[in-house]
């Protein structure tokens, strides 16, 4: 097991690597000069020199691109354009509100997908299961930032029970977390329905009946419990898209988070912030699906066996 996590924590750099290549090349294609953008109208062009010069933009793609990846080594995300401040430690202070609404969000998410995945598939092609299903496809349709225009409307403006926007205390990443949520929900409960399906047709649950077990001890105790490797897939692939993909959601209710951050920092051409922000964001999905992989191990020993080996 340790010898597998170490093999994965080994494959982040390439990953890292080539993100930040990636990032680079995007950058350096897009037009106008950051220079320009920073120095403003009335520079001289000897003070635009200097300044390409300070802010490290000259060489070719790849002579900066090694500098970048020295000074990442060495713990560097530089320094933004625009705000002069280090990249590293504007990134730790936007994490924290990130972290928040993904948890909450997938609280959310899990809260509704679960139990409504259970209901449907208990209820196989009945009504229930259609109603759940309807309910799932509609959460699946509407996208988050018109779902969350709505509820500003309704529960900020019309009811006035939360703030619609801004980070001032759990009551403003209620509505955050809900219309991402919803979008989540909608998926998590098809795959709930789905594994369950898969499980519950199974000789053992039919035996665990006929033993007269309870319903619901066979549904938590066995058909949940076997049903769980689908549903732990989708919540980790669910969370990284949370934590690298909230950026409408943020940008609707003016959510100080990462992904703010980074559109901020395209509009501006902040070339580090852009970058500093990703390459952390791209670590951190990582180690979420790393995170997945080993909570796979405890959920089903067999998995846990091919690891050891």
């Amino acid at each position: 097991m340790h010898r597998y996590i170490l093999k994965r924590l080994l494959m982040l750099i390439p990953v890292l690597l080539c993100v930040a290549f990636v990032i680079f090349a995007f950058m350096d294609m897009a037009s106008g000069d950051p220079v320009y953008s920073v120095a403003g109208p009335d520079a001289t062009p000897e003070e635009l020199a200097q300044l390409r010069e300070e802010m490290g933009l000259n060489g070719s793609l790849l002579e900066r691109y090694a500098r970048y990846i020295w000074d990442l080594l060495h713990g560097d995300l530089g320094v933004s354009y625009v705000s002069k401040r280090d990249v590293m430690a504007t990134y730790m202070e936007r994490l924290p509100n990130t972290l928040k609404l993904a948890s909450v969000t997938m609280v959310v998410a899990v809260g509704i997908s679960v139990p409504l995945g259970i209901v449907a598939a208990v209820n196989h092609n009945s009504l229930k299961d259609t109603i759940s299903m309807i309910l799932a496809l509609v959460g699946l349709s509407m996208p988050n930032f018109w779902l969350g225009l709505l509820l500003i409307i309704l529960f900020s403006l019309k009811l006035g029970w939360f703030p619609s926007g801004g980070n001032t205390g759990f009551s403003s990443i209620v509505l955050p977390a809900f219309s991402i949520g919803v979008g989540l929900a909608a998926l998590m409960a098809r795959t709930t329905r789905s594994s369950m399906l898969d499980v519950i047709r199974q000789d053992y649950i039919r035996m665990a009946r006929a033993k007269g077990v309870p319903e619901r001890k066979v549904i938590r105790k066995h058909a949940l419990k076997n049903a769980l490797i689908p549903i732990i897939t989708i919540f980790g692939v669910q969370f990284s898209n949370v934590l690298g993909g909230s950026v409408l959601a943020e940008t609707v209710f003016a959510w100080p988070g990462v992904g703010r951050l980074v559109v901020d920092a395209i509009d501006q051409r902040d070339i580090p912030t852009v970058t500093g922000a990703l390459v952390m964001t791209t670590l951190l999905v990582s180690i979420v699906n790393l995170l997945v992989d080993i909570i796979y191990a405890y959920v089903d020993p067999r998995i846990k066996g091919q690891y050891i080996k």
